[in-house]
């Protein structure tokens, strides 16, 4: 019960995580009347050092092109909109990490600049000319591709905020770092900048550029689905539009979608934390199991599951379990009958590494025979639908959320290109 208790305790602060816990067969075998209950109402995070405010509001104060990343660590703070409050005080875009768990930001937000690539130098070049470059909440940077160099620019000044010092210049060196309860050190550095009236004349000339920068890519991006609308099989765009206009607004939606994610991102609104869920690490198959997670944590809300065909073959039996239970969730299946993001993985690897092949992408696809996923949730207790027409698609959605009990809709799109 110790041992559990202390997981328990470590799962829980920050930098908050799983725990493994190894316990001999004899001990497991053994009986006690003492119970492994977890601590609550525990308050860890300290209020920030006035010092560490001032030296960070300084460096802040000091750029003309300041950025923020957002990491995990502010949702599970309930620090949105501590940070929303920050980056417009600070007049700074808000990229999101390339793989992450919550939303951090709103992602309708005119400062909110995307998702990062996943690697260094394109985070780097995705960077651009920003010469000050705030880290917050996570372990910077989680990447798939190795380049060498830094993911900051030349001469850029790097700042990070923690509510953990272990968290603190991890994995790069930092000009200035902070340790303390997050929702606080933000609003103290919030109100710090706030106190400078030609600060805050700078900050508002950068927050007009970003709006004027986020309504010019959302035209661009609504051009490009445009261009890819009237598409057979259904372009990713076009379904996840669809899929969005039968979602219910307070739905929570359970991301692995991975190459049609960022369609995704464009297609709904996300604002406050529980709104999406997602996965770290870099594997896949968590998405239809994490939407079983989402509705026990979030019973009153409807849930969707977004998830890759081939995604979805790694944690299929999740079904079951949704029918055992009885639990109101929808699982979208995007069929393109292959891997797509391993066959995009393969073209960025035969390019770094000037590596030929006589074959185009092997054991990648998904046919031969073709998978049948309604038949496939039929046998594990799930009624569901094939959905190939666009303009059926949202109301398949629609229905789908007003029926009890979990429902899949298996949607054909488009494959690699």
């Amino acid at each position: 019960a110790a041992i559990m208790r202390r997981a328990f305790k470590i799962a829980n602060e920050a930098p908050a995580g799983p725990v493994f816990v190894a316990l001999p067969i004899n001990v497991m075998e053994q009986e006690t009347e003492i119970l492994a209950k977890a601590s609550t109402d525990t308050f860890t995070a300290p209020r920030p050092d006035p010092a560490g405010v001032a030296a960070m509001a300084a460096r802040i104060m000091a750029a003309k092109n300041p950025i923020i990343v957002a990491s995990d660590d502010v949702a599970r703070a309930d620090a949105v909109k501590d940070l929303v409050a920050l980056s417009e005080a600070m007049g700074a875009g808000v990229w999101f990490e390339g793989i992450r768990h919550h939303i951090n930001f709103p992602n309708r937000h005119p400062n909110a600049k995307g998702i990062l690539p996943v690697d260094a130098g394109a985070i780097r070049n995705t960077f651009g000319e920003a010469d000050l470059v705030m880290l917050i909440g996570g372990p910077f940077f989680e990447e798939v591709w190795f380049t060498s160099g830094l993911p900051f620019p030349d001469g850029a000044t790097v700042v990070q905020l923690e509510e953990a010092a272990a968290r603190l210049a991890h994995n790069h060196a930092v000009d200035a770092g902070l340790v303390g309860h997050l929702p606080t050190s933000l609003g103290d550095l919030t109100a710090t900048l706030k106190a400078s009236g030609d600060y805050q004349s700078a900050a508002k000339a950068r927050n007009d550029a970003l709006a004027a920068e986020s309504t010019e890519a959302r035209a661009a991006y609504e051009a490009r689905s445009q261009r890819a609308w009237d598409r057979d099989p259904m372009s990713m765009a076009r379904a996840m539009a669809e899929i969005n206009a039968g979602t219910p607004d307070n739905a929570v939606v359970v991301e692995e979608a991975i190459t049609a994610g960022l369609d995704l991102a464009q297609a709904f609104e996300f604002s406050t934390p529980g709104d999406y869920l997602s996965g770290r690490g870099g594997g896949i198959g968590q998405g239809l199991a994490g939407a079983i997670g989402a509705k026990q944590g979030q019973p009153e809300r409807p849930v969707l599951a977004v998830s890759g065909d081939g995604s979805a073959m790694y944690s299929i039996q999740a079904l079951w379990s949704a029918a055992h239970h009885d639990l109101d969730i929808v699982f979208v299946i995007l069929v393109n009958r292959e891997y797509r993001i391993l066959k995009h993985n393969m073209d960025t690897y035969r390019q770094r590494f000037d590596a030929n092949s006589n074959q185009d992408y092997p054991r990648m696809n998904l046919e031969n025979p073709n998978m049948d996923f309604v038949s496939i949730a039929q046998g594990m207790g799930v009624p569901g639908c094939v959905i190939s027409q666009p303009d059926e698609l949202a109301a398949a959605v629609k229905g789908a959320f007003a029926k009890t009990g979990p429902y899949l809709i298996a949607v054909n799109i488009e494959g690699k290109r």
